[in-house]
């Protein structure tokens, strides 16, 4: 008959001489050693799991840090946007109101909508990390790609707005609209007896009578396109003006500017006289537009929204 094995196990300590001894079978002895390698092998698995546990969540805090931030930028991105988009609305309001007063056209509301329209933008980007964060991200971006659109509509229209006004007042500048000079007027525009000659005739300018001397006014901006003596006219001064006017002014008594001068609206260029073929102290007036005489008296004491621009 075979003896079974078996393991024995002496424990002694300093303060007894008798050690303690235990025995078990080799089959549980081994079974414990199995058992001791196994829990060793857990309990080192559960330090890993855990340190590498405390990085995640260490990781995932710090993304959840983060969502709260972003959140708050773009809402904060957000009220920005709105901010802008309500100084533009008072830009258009603005222009709406300088249209107005200027009599140009005004902006249909319905076509400043249109200018900020498209198809909305959805963008998935935060989709799997938070569904508010990736709502709120795709909602800026719509904000930013309206808000886009509304400068670019806006600046257009305000170029345009620009453009006009500059083309207001230069062609009211350059429109002989005032009087160019005091005094009263002694022969109209058209057919006449001719003072001199007592012949029907037609005057094609605005006879202006007043004493020597008396200050002649530019009618418009423009620039001295001739001056001299004639028979008829005596001294005399031409002005070339922008969208096809001239003025010229005869009779005169002294002249003050020459050839090629650029001249002001209201800029004195001359005295009035009785030079060339005349019966008094007076200034003619002429006023031509693409070559044709027209009625100097039609012009006068214009305001500026009066002027339109016209190829006639």
């Amino acid at each position: 008959m075979a003896v079974a094995k078996r393991w024995h196990i002496a424990f002694s300590t300093t303060e007894s001489s008798r050690p303690i001894n235990i025995s078990m079978p080799k089959k549980v002895g081994l079974f414990l050693c199995a058992l001791s390698v196994v829990f060793l092998l857990f309990f080192a698995g559960s330090i890993l799991f855990i340190i590498l546990n405390q990085s995640q969540i260490a990781q995932a805090k710090e993304i959840t840090e983060k969502n709260i931030i972003l959140k708050d930028k773009l809402v904060i991105l957000s009220s920005e946007i709105d901010s802008i988009m309500s100084k533009l609305k008072l830009m258009e309001n603005w222009e709406d109101k300088v249209r107005s007063d200027k009599n140009f056209k005004a902006i249909n509301k319905e076509i400043r909508e249109m200018g900020i329209g498209g198809l909305p933008i959805i963008d998935t980007t935060f989709i799997l990390l938070d569904i508010d964060l990736s709502d709120n991200y795709s909602l800026t971006l719509n904000k930013i790609t309206q808000l886009k659109s509304k400068i670019n509509f806006d600046y257009d229209t305000h170029e345009e707005l620009k453009d006009l006004v500059q083309l207001k007042d230069e062609l009211y500048l350059n429109t002989p609209s005032i009087y160019p000079a005091y005094g009263r007027i002694s022969d109209p525009f058209g057919w006449r007896i001719h003072p001199i000659t007592g012949k029907r005739s037609f005057h094609h300018g605005l006879d202006i009578g007043n004493i020597k001397g008396t200050p002649i006014y530019a009618a418009a901006d423009g620039r001295i396109s001739s001056t001299g003596k004639q028979k008829y006219f005596g001294k005399f001064i031409g002005i070339s003006h922008k969208f096809g006017y001239k003025t010229n002014y005869a009779h005169l008594n002294k002249i003050f500017v020459k050839e090629g001068d650029k001249v002001k609206r209201g800029q004195i260029i001359a005295e009035m006289g009785n030079s060339g073929r005349s019966t008094g102290s007076h200034l003619h007036f002429e006023v031509l537009r693409y070559n044709k005489y027209r009625n100097p008296y039609e012009y006068l004491n214009k305001l500026e929204d009066d002027i339109i621009v016209t190829k006639k």
